[in-house]
């Protein structure tokens, strides 16, 4: 190894220098995440990265390590990118003490994040492919870099005048010194100008400002004067199985009681949840041994986010649902003209695709990521019909959100007159956690189908493949027939005699037929009753029957058959790709 000259510091000064570099750029990468919701570089490689890793592979991480696989998927990604700035720095340190080489690397790093990461993970070049703003993606990623060179270059003058007082290399002129430096200022000024364009450009939400024409609504918009809820509403309800949904008035739902923006209602802060590298997965709030509510209230309604770090936090004022591709003439909507147009309300249940219908103790969801509310909002088509609806053309639906998940969808289901795009939920303004200010509901179709903070429909003349089907899932998302057992709980103690059970069915938009229960482990079978009509065409059921409690264990089962007769099987699958199956289960004894 050639000895240090004083161009060049040692090794351990030059490997500590990359360190304060990479930590720096991680904080960075950590601050604009939690102030504008730029997504890191290392959650975006890491979402890459799962395109390559088999479902049944995958399926093996989450028995073998659970939640665990996720966490060190994640941990793994940031520790490979915090090793290789740190390599990089201390290269760059080492071969020369120029801080106009480190500002270079910072430079070619942004260059290199926005001509192949970003591309490469679906944002486009210069995040010019993503429905935020590209603006404040590039200057949140240069801001990143910008204070990486910064302290490399300043860290590089720094050791390199100690190390010269100390004796430990050849004293020689300071003028390099103060160019080193000199680059290190210019650097941090480079980094304050590039916080100072990420935050004007955040001061909008990051919303891209479309040339596209605003949409103009077919009724009068709702002023700050005027009730936002004045418009008449239709409800859509009926038992299931009905020919048609039954539209009736109902009175307009009292805004919530919180600010206003523009005269609309805003939802409070969003739940905090736990995540980990593929988001959250969070179940409805059910006490165990409980029987779920016919209508799960916001506040215990199942959460899924894709989101490692935070889900967006969109500003209805400068919110644009952009709607373009293959429509008669392209346009973007605003949060006004959207809760312009006729409303409708239906009653539907949403079910997470990752839902357990039987061994239900295999996770820590469990199968409860399964809720019902009352929607409001506007009919898909009502939206699509502000760009002249869809062409003759039309393959696929693709339906873009502020996260950058997708989800396609064929034209028939589009078009069916449930398909809504709402904004209230219960009676309230769409929480944040759900997709606040909009969200896309889709019947017969696991959540996955469901997007939340939609933000653009492109309407396409050939297939896409969507998020979850570039991770090998199912491209059609139906629901498959559920059942489960609420009461008792799972492990109950029982006196001898008559005892309760009761729970849940759903099969989507086939509704329920009947659902059955056996004591005996499946031997035998018995109808039970429904606990009321089924409040939607999409809507779960509950239901209710007595058994026998013995002096010995009891193994309790439950059943459901659609609304076009098929009963739902006995054998048991896990949800990927396609959504899970199998018959509940609980065991009971004697008290």
């Amino acid at each position: 190894m050639m000895p240090a000259t004083a161009r060049s510091p040692r090794w351990s000064s030059a490997i500590a220098i990359g360190i304060a570099a990479s930590v720096v750029a991680i904080v960075c990468q950590q601050a604009i995440r939690t102030a504008w919701q730029v997504r890191s570089l290392p959650e975006r490689v890491m979402e890459w990265l799962l395109l390559f890793v088999p479902v049944d592979l995958f399926e093996r991480g989450l028995r073998q390590f659970g939640t665990d696989a996720k966490d060190i998927a994640l941990a793994g990604t940031l520790v490979s990118m915090a090793i290789l700035l740190v390599v990089v720095g201390a290269l760059t340190v080492r071969a020369t003490s120029s801080g106009w080489l480190a500002l270079l690397v910072g430079l070619g790093l942004w260059l290199f994040a926005m001509l192949v990461v970003m591309p490469v993970t679906g944002a486009g070049l210069f995040a010019t492919g993503l429905l935020v703003s590209p603006v404040l993606t590039g200057a949140s990623y240069l801001f990143v870099f910008g204070g990486y060179a910064a302290v490399l270059a300043l860290g590089a003058g720094v050791v390199s005048r100690l190390e010269r007082a100390r004796g430990s290399q050849p004293q020689g002129s300071t003028s390099q010194d103060r160019r080193t430096l000199l680059a290190g200022l210019a650097g941090m000024l480079a980094t304050v100008a590039a916080y100072g364009v990420a935050r004007a450009a955040a001061g909008s939400g990051g919303v891209v400002q479309s040339s596209l024409p605003l949409a103009s609504p077919p009724t009068s918009i709702p002023t700050p004067t005027e009730a936002a809820t004045a418009t008449p509403v239709l409800a859509i309800g009926g038992s299931a199985g009905a020919a048609t949904p039954t539209a009736t008035a109902v009175p307009p739902a009292s805004p919530s009681p919180t600010a206003t923006v523009a005269g609309f209602p805003t939802p409070p802060p969003a739940r905090a949840l736990a995540r980990d590298q593929e988001g959250s997965l969070t179940a409805a709030g059910r006490p165990a041994g409980s029987l779920a509510p016919a209508i799960t209230s916001n506040r215990d309604f199942y959460i899924v986010t894709k989101n490692a770090v935070a889900d967006p936090v969109v500003d209805a004022n400068a919110w644009r649902l952009i709607i373009d591709g293959e429509v008669e003439h392209p346009v973007q909507v605003d949060y006004a003209t959207l809760r312009a147009l006729n409303a409708v309300e239906i009653t539907k249940t949403l079910e997470c695709i990752s839902n357990l219908t039987a061994g239900c103790a295999m996770a820590s969801f469990g199968c409860d990521l399964i809720s019902t509310a009352v929607w409001r909002g506007a009919r898909l088509s009502d939206v699509l019909n502000l760009a002249g609806g869809l062409r003759s053309n039309v393959v696929a639906v693709v339906f873009l959100a502020m996260d950058e998940f997708s989800s396609a969808l064929p034209r028939e289901v589009v078009l069916d007159p449930e398909a809504l795009i709402v904004y209230e939920m219960n009676g309230q303004v769409l929480p944040r956690e759900h997709g606040y200010p909009a969200r896309l509901l889709i019947p017969g179709r696991y959540g996955m189908k469901n997007p939340k903070w939609l933000a653009g429909i492109r309407a396409l003349d050939q297939p896409f493949v969507d998020w979850y089907q570039q991770r090998g899932w199912t491209q059609d998302g139906i629901v498959k027939t559920m059942s489960r057992i609420d009461v008792p709980a799972d492990g109950a103690s029982l006196e001898s005699g008559p005892q309760r059970v009761a729970g849940i069915a759903y099969a989507g938009d086939r509704g329920i037929r009947g659902v059955e229960v056996s004591a005996d482990g499946g031997t035998t079978w018995q109808p039970t009753s429904l606990l009321e009509p089924a409040p939607g065409r999409d809507a779960m059921v509950r239901f209710e029957a007595t058994f026998q409690m013995a002096d010995t264990p009891l193994t309790l089962v439950v059943r459901a058959t659609d609304g076009a007769g098929v009963v739902q099987p006995d054998d048991f699958g896990l949800p990927a790709p396609d959504g899970g199956w199998g018959q509940d289960s609980i065991q009971v004894v004697p008290a």
